[in-house]
């Protein structure tokens, strides 16, 4: 491994192992965070940048998920202010205004580019699945894993595709205990809920449902993960 792929795992390696002490899927955890950063370093520092403002009109905006992010992090972080919002969407409406005056009964959508922050989240999953997969052959990363939430089922897959063919029976030995494991408690929690049955369901049991939910499907977030400015 080369000496910048080598710093590179090492810094990534920080990372994810605080991600790990976190709930929920660490590269779920990573991609967001990175998410959180760019909208900050767009609207704090590139507002005025015209390379920005043609990806955004190429895309007309950004999706609706990455939409109300950035929303969220405006309404949340004291130092961003919506005129930056404002600046961008300026350039990105009047490009919708002259696209639209093509749509013609042939016509019945207007073109666009990817969503950028889309192709930010998918580099950003790419490069935190490596690392990831790098990572699990080191035993005290394995052991932090072992502790941790686990990976969700998208994160599992894209860490198996790359991950050494040693680590993966682990890999997936591991997922499978998780997946009986929230199986029981899923099972557990609808017997315990009976009107017959006066045993109370266990924490981790009334929070199964939810772990189904974002072991199957990754994880999201109500609000921004990054709190300060």
């Amino acid at each position: 491994m080369r000496k910048r792929e080598k710093s590179e795992l090492s810094v990534a390696g920080v990372h994810l192992e605080r991600a790990l002490r976190e709930p929920g899927c660490p590269i779920c955890r990573r991609i967001r965070e990175t998410e959180e950063r760019w909208i900050w370093t767009v609207l704090y520092e590139l507002t005025g940048d015209p390379e920005i403002h043609a990806r955004f009109a190429a895309s007309l905006g950004l999706c609706r998920e990455h939409a109300a992010l950035m929303a969220q992090v405006v309404e949340t972080r004291e130092l961003l202010t919506p005129t930056g919002v404002a600046r961008l969407y300026e350039t990105v409406v009047s490009h919708a205004l002259e696209v639209s005056a093509d749509l013609t009964g042939r016509r019945k959508t207007v073109p666009k580019e990817e969503c950028p922050l889309c192709a930010v989240a998918k580099d950003a999953e790419d490069r935190q699945s490596w690392f990831f997969s790098r990572l699990l052959g080191e035993p005290a990363f394995w052991e932090l894993y072992e502790s941790s939430d686990g990976l969700c089922l998208p994160h599992l897959l894209a860490v198996w595709a790359q991950a050494p063919a040693k680590a993966r029976p682990a890999l997936l030995a591991d997922f499978r205990r998780r997946l009986a494991h929230l199986l029981h408690g899923l099972r557990e929690f609808q017997r315990k809920e009976r009107f017959d049955v006066h045993e109370p369901p266990t924490p981790e049991e009334l929070a199964s449902w939810k772990e189904a939910l974002w072991r199957l499907a990754g994880m999201a977030y109500p609000e921004p993960l990054i709190k300060r400015d």
